[in-house]
């Protein structure tokens, strides 16, 4: 049920794609002693495409979809060494390392279980000595080459041979003998069920040991895990934190390549089969897997990749792991004719070419996937959200028809929204069981969920949605309301449930102004694995990737969902008075977010109208929320408070804010909030005084200003404004009152804004 605040919601849309399947259970989600197949067109994907990918890359291989085996070709149970595609899995047993506390963390010194590291290279000052496990794992230890740990990058098999040796022998104390037995098998590969007996000695013990033996089915299997975030079937295999730091983490373009010049190593030192310096990082590197960067030039790794892949690469692509997380997609090959960048781009061109769901309608909104703190339009630009967060009864409000329709004033609550500039309404599909409304809202026919969904009222909700949709208005469609629960499955999302998700996502995902929220204050009635399966079915059967959110208790903390793939978006309740209170609370959870989700103060006690709203809106905004007001109900709001939301969505998309991050540090004079890409662009609000508004530490330059009135609307364009180095303050333009916002961006070469 609703607690002492009610609750209010944004509505919007953005995306993954996925397949037309009914997801049972997360268990479907994950293969058994044996792959479960499905075909192609049964998870959106071209038969046709897949067969061309194949003949491309060659050798032998297989294609995962939603955790499906889709598409394979040669000898699947092949079990051969992967080179450095194994990298990877050794980096794992580090982080295994730190959770099981063999280690305290990846900056202990490696010579704390290899002391010999201690007594070579004296002319260089014992630079070995310094060596952490993040340098080892890195590649930037400089072990055999003269530069001093972490001051560059040297892609070198006697630094992967130290760090096998080292971590498995001195760490775990399981030699070469009995890693296998000890340690891989148990800790991962038993658990992942693999099918054909993984193992660390390719060659045997006796020849280059720590060399990944692995078929191309079971090598899946770890591109799975680390796609579900370490989790296994409900086990937390490596913590999500490890599993996304793996992945995410590349090396500044700061790092430059070693100049190759040899220093000592221990005596005795092994390779695991090359040398050293054998390529650049390119801005990809990331815990022994590479990543789709941008290398020091600006250039992408994979340019023809979608931004979020990551693999793992031996012998320059013949041999490969790749993991796709937007299209929830794991590919393997091996004895491939993939060999260098160019190659590994191609394939990766042709493979996401076979994923017939993957794009987002044109004008649609979704995340930006460069910048998934914020959201975008398709081929348009930035998008921004403020307005109603209420009536959440929207879809109920009128008298009931007899054949489940409803006779309200919904049409005349959208025209006056639409004139207004707000645009989002905060509404739910089941109010009943439990939640906020009565037995009937629910768009079940005669209100039974066991006779199925009512078409009639879909098609009138269809009606709405639409001239929402026109309008610009999200449609911000909660599933379910606080405390509602209509099956009892517990963890499970049984197949009643699924074909009901189904249903609604199936009717409403061709609006581009549509975003899915699971569950108001999800925790009444679901636990957070009931939220990420039920998130599971929604990115599985969206064919158009739109955003799916998840409404939670009051505070900032989203950590249950942090790093699940089908939740991009926290729907914020945070109950304070202040709009100093919601600033600092939004600057918090964007703390928290650290770009994996984007935040939407959806909820929050007391709002307020007028002034007080309108501050609370921009106090919002600017600690990096988009903005959904509680109370808001359309239809006894007063126009001008509508007209507040307008001007700030308007503001804002007419910015780059984007690319920009809470900065208070920044400000200075009457500055209150600093939205900044320091040294490129900024938005400074102040409404306390009619002092100037001032900015720290800027960079000399010309810049554009664009001041906002906040309370008229009125605006102020000042193309070419000459900025001194340090901090500076700016007097409001004539005419503008206390209550301002300003645009500030460096124009080199000069550009003025429109």
């Amino acid at each position: 049920m609703r607690i002492s605040i009610a609750a209010a919601a944004a509505l919007w849309i953005i995306g993954c794609a996925g397949s037309r399947l009914a997801v049972a259970s997360d268990d479907r989600l994950y293969p058994g002693a044996e792959w479960e197949w499905k075909k192609p067109a049964q998870v959106a994907m071209d038969a046709a495409k897949l067969e061309a990918f194949r003949d491309y890359v060659g050798g032998r291989g297989c294609v995962v979809r939603h955790g499906y085996m889709v598409f394979a070709w040669g000898d699947q149970s092949e079990r051969a060494d992967v080179a450095s595609a194994g990298k990877p899995v050794i980096a794992h047993f580090l982080f295994k390392a730190i959770e099981e506390g063999r280690l305290k963390g990846v900056d202990d010194l490696v010579s704390e279980f290899e002391p010999r590291l201690n007594d070579v290279n004296a002319a260089l000052g014992y630079k070995d000595r310094k060596i952490r496990w993040r340098h080892i794992a890195n590649q930037t230890s400089c072990y055999g080459v003269a530069e001093q740990p972490g001051e560059a990058f040297d892609y070198n098999d006697y630094n992967l041979s130290l760090f096998f040796d080292t971590l498995f022998w001195k760490v775990y104390g399981a030699g070469h003998g009995r890693v296998d037995e000890e340690l891989l098998h148990p800790k991962l590969t038993d658990l992942l069920q693999c099918q054909d007996s993984p193992t660390f000695m390719a060659f045997g013990t006796g020849e280059r040991p720590g060399r990944f033996g692995v078929s191309v089915r079971d090598f899946a299997r770890f591109g799975l895990l680390y796609l579900r975030a370490g989790n296994w079937k409900g086990k937390q295999l490596i913590s999500a934190q490890h599993a996304r730091l793996a992945v995410t983490d590349p090396l500044p373009n700061s790092i430059p390549r070693t100049r190759g010049r040899d220093a000592e190593m221990i005596l005795g030192q092994r390779t695991g089969g090359g040398g050293k310096d054998q390529s650049d990082y390119l801005g990809s590197y990331s815990w022994l897997w590479w990543t789709n960067g941008v290398d020091r030039e600006g250039n992408r790794h994979w340019p023809d990749a979608l931004p979020d892949t990551y693999g793992a690469f031996g012998h320059w692509g013949r041999r490969a792991l790749v993991v796709i997380p937007s299209l929830d997609l794991v590919v393997s090959w091996n004895d491939a004719r993939v060999e260098g960048r160019q190659m590994e781009n191609e394939a990766l061109r042709r493979l996401r070419e076979a994923v017939v769901d993957a794009d987002p309608m044109q004008g649609q909104i979704m995340v930006d996937p460069h910048h998934p703190q914020w959201l975008k339009r398709k081929g348009i630009g930035p998008f921004f959200m403020c307005g109603p967060g209420d009536p959440e009864g929207f879809l109920y409000r009128g008298q009931l028809n007899p054949d489940g329709t409803r006779d309200g004033d919904q049409m005349a609550l959208i025209d006056k929204l639409s004139s207004t500039g707000a645009n989002c309404i905060y509404l739910m599909a089941v109010r009943s069981h439990g939640g906020d409304g009565d037995a009937t809202q629910n768009p079940f026919v005669d209100h039974d969920p066991a006779k199925g969904i009512n078409h009639k009222v879909l098609d009138q909700w269809e009606t709405w949605f639409s001239k929402m949709d026109e309008n610009g208005v999200v449609i911000y469609f909660f599933f379910y309301d606080d405390s509602a629960r209509t099956w009892d499955t517990g963890d499970t999302v049984e197949q009643a449930e699924a074909d009901f998700i189904r249903a609604l996502v199936d009717a409403f995902e061709h609006h581009r102004n549509l975003i899915w929220c699971i569950a108001e204050e999800y925790h009444e009635a679901y636990t957070s694995e009931r939220i990420r399966r039920i998130a599971g079915v929604i990115r599985a059967v969206d064919d158009h990737h739109h955003v799916i959110a998840v409404h939670n208790g009051n505070g900032v903390d989203f950590s249950a969902f942090a790093d699940d793939p089908s939740i991009d978006q926290f729907a914020v309740q945070y109950n304070v008075d202040s709009a100093g209170e919601l600033h600092r609370g939004m600057v918090t959870a964007w703390e928290k977010a650290a770009g994996r989700y984007n935040l939407n103060m959806s909820e929050a006690g007391e709002f307020g109208t007028g002034a007080e709203a309108r501050r609370k809106m921009w106090a919002c905004a600017m600690g990096g929320a988009y903005v959904m007001v509680l109370g808001m109900d359309i239809a006894s709001t007063p126009f001008s408070d509508l007209e507040d939301c307008g001007r700030l969505v308007r503001f804002m998309e007419s910015t780059d804010f984007n690319t920009m991050a809470p900065h208070d540090d920044l400000r200075y004079a009457s500055t209150q909030y600093v939205l900044a890409s320091p040294g490129e662009g900024y938005i400074a609000y102040t409404h306390d005084s009619n002092a100037d508004v001032g900015l720290r530490g800027m960079r000399a330059g010309t810049y554009a200003f664009r001041w906002l009135d906040c309370v008229t609307g009125e605006s102020v364009v000042q193309p070419a404004v000459a900025v001194s180095e340090g901090d500076q303050k700016w007097p409001r333009p004539r005419g503008l009152g206390s209550e301002v916002a300003v645009y500030i961006r460096r124009t080199s070469p000069p550009q003025a804004l429109n």
